[in-house]
This record gives structure tokens, sequence and C-alpha cells, in this order.
């Protein structure tokens, strides 16, 4: 029998309150995603100190959000389980993250003929690791590896990010030949990845009262990255425009749209319209009945449930918009579940194995 790797791409999340600060240092030090012209210990010593500094208002944020208050709902290999620790500050990635891979590894495995489908997790950030991954790929003893990053539509700041993590950690391994490796590099107007988000979309209208959806706005916010990563050739901000339009395309346009960029940080220029800023726009346009789309996102997390769904909802309020509510994210739905299924067998379809990465 064949066996077949698939490796799910993410950033993770801290799984308690002690991870918030290694979780943020490794993602301060990610040259990919933030680009500090410093090198060695003073680039290290500089990162953990903003870290530290940040680490304690991360941690209040992500205990509004705890996603395991009742236990873990993570991997097994997360400490918290194998400690039998309830933690108060834990990200809805770790167990989201670990619901897709669990049903994504049943649907395909439920229909497999003559194939073995291993599903693991690669988070960049913090626990399970890319070296974990591969140490249950290697376990397994898989013959052939699909890449599929959690991020529909690609960007230097993240599937570039993981790729080029997993790429090095192969090379310290010495394993760099090890697997005959697939990529699924984007999939941001994938038919089935659409139509999971207008199902979200569907079901976010059902708390809006009925007689306020004719002038009821859809907003689609999507994670910002610094300017000078499109004029660098990212393609990231055309992808989600591109993923927009895709939506909206199969809805008919049925209601007026816009788009703009959440979670800017530091001092550089980042994608605009910004997401805070704008919803005092759209107040001044007239608009007070407001649907939010996490669009560059497949996953609640820290960035939905937070600064969407406390932050941005608070300014909503206080600038006078009368409804406003998020869609959840596309999670383990079924629907998703089915696209990333579509997805790994298609690109087993193409069988052209992806160039080597950079580095």
């Amino acid at each position: 029998m064949k066996r077949i790797g698939v490796v799910l791409m993410n950033m993770g999340g801290p799984n308690r309150e002690e991870a918030v600060q290694p979780f943020l240092y490794n993602l301060f030090m990610d040259d990919d995603i933030i680009k500090i012209p410093l090198k060695g210990g003073i680039k290290r010593r500089l990162v953990k100190l903003i870290s530290s500094k940040r680490a304690r208002v991360v941690a209040e944020k992500y205990k509004m959000i705890n996603a395991c208050p009742k236990g873990c709902l993570g991997p097994k290999s997360c400490s918290n389980r194998q400690q039998k620790v309830v933690s108060d500050c834990c990200s809805s990635t770790n167990p989201i993250t670990e619901w897709q891979r669990r049903e994504l590894e049943k649907a395909l495995n439920r229909e497999s003929q003559g194939i073995s489908y291993t599903v693991v997790t690669a988070m960049r950030y913090w626990h399970p690791f890319t070296d974990e991954a591969i140490d249950q790929l290697e376990a397994a003893d898989c013959e052939q590896l699909v890449l599929l990053p959690l991020y529909p539509q690609f960007s230097y700041s993240t599937t570039a990010s993981s790729l080029n993590e997993w790429v090095r950690r192969l090379r310290a391994r010495g394993l760099e030949d090890r697997w005959k490796t697939l990529l699924i590099p984007s999939y941001h107007t994938h038919p089935a990845y659409i139509a999971a988000i207008n199902q979200r979309i569907d079901e976010a209208l059902q708390k809006f009262p009925p007689e306020v959806l004719d002038q009821l706005h859809l907003l689609f916010s999507a994670h910002g990255t610094p300017v000078s990563f499109r004029e660098a050739g990212d393609p990231y901000s055309f992808q989600i425009k591109e993923s927009m339009e895709a939506v909206m395309q199969a809805r008919g346009k049925d209601h007026p749209y816009w788009l703009s960029y959440q979670s800017r940080v530091g001092p550089v220029k980042w994608l605009k319209p910004n997401t805070e800023d704008f919803l005092h726009v759209l107040r001044g346009y007239g608009v007070r009945h407001l649907l939010v789309i996490p669009i560059a996102f497949v996953s609640d997390h820290i960035e939905t449930s937070h600064e969407i769904g406390i932050e941005f909802r608070e300014i909503a309020e206080e600038i006078g918009m009368q409804h406003f509510e998020l869609t959840e994210g596309l999670n383990d739905m079924p629907l998703f579940i089915d696209t990333l299924r579509q997805l790994v067998h298609q690109r087993l379809g193409e069988a052209k194995q992806v160039p080597g990465f950079r580095a």
C-alpha cells in the first residue's frame, strides 16, 4: 500500500500564558514576516525585549477568547494534554487545526484505494513545530508528501515563510531528498473554498433582522502586510481581491462590499485601507449594518475572535453602527474539509514535483 503524507502548515499559537512570550519571539525573529535590520546576538536581545514587553497584553487577549476552558482540545502532543492542565490562555488555532487535521485524514482515507494517508501539522511559531511533523512522517514511513498551507492566498509572510522553514529543517537533518514533494501554493479562487465562505456568509446573515438586509454592507477584512511586500512582487493583495470578487460573483453581488486590511504593526507602511480606520469611513457613508468576513483566515483565532469580534465591535458601537456581525471561521465545517480533500486529490492527479524552495 502506498503511503502519502499531507502536511498542514499554519502559524500556530500559544497554548498557555508562559508560551506567549516565546511564541512572539519566534514570530518576530522570522525575517520573512518582520524584517529587522539586525543580526546575531543584537537582534536576539532586541526581539526578546520586544516580545517580553508585548507578552502580557497579548496574553490578556488570549485569556478573553481562551479556546480550552474545560481542558485541552488540541493534539496529543500538546503539553496541556500530556500534563492534564486546564489552560486559561490557549489560542483557538490549536484545537481547530487539530480538528481540521483529523477530519481531513478521515476524509482522505474513507475512499482511498491502495493509499494510506497520514495528515500532520507543521506550525511555524509554536508546537507542533516542523521538526515534530517530520518525525511523524518518518514514523509513518511515507513515500510522498503534499504540502498544504492553511493560507488560501499566497504571501511571502505566510506560505513562503512556512516553506522556507520546511526546507531549512530538512537540510539540517540531511533529508532534502527523502520525499517526493508536491506543493499546493494557493487556492484562493477554488470553487469549493468560495462556496465555503458563502455558506458562512449565509449563516451570518441570519443574525440580522430581515428588515435591515437591504441596507447591509459586507466588509472583507484581510490580514495586512507591508506595502514593500507587494512592491517586491508578493501576489497576496491581488489574490485577496480575486477571492473577494469570486465570492461576490457567486452571490450575484447581492450587497455592497468593501475590502480592508487589519493587524498592522510597526512604523512601516502597510496595505490600506486599515480596517479600524475604515469603520469610521463606512459610518461616514451612512452604513449602520455591517457584516465582516475575515477573508484571509480559515480558522477563528486572535485576529478574528478578539481584534474583530471584540475590538472592532466596540468601535462600531461607539460610532453608531446598529448591527455589527462577524462570520464564523471555516474551521472544521464539512464543506471546507472537503475543499482540502479536493485540493490534495487534484494535486496528486497533476503529479508534478515542485522545484526546490529557497531557504
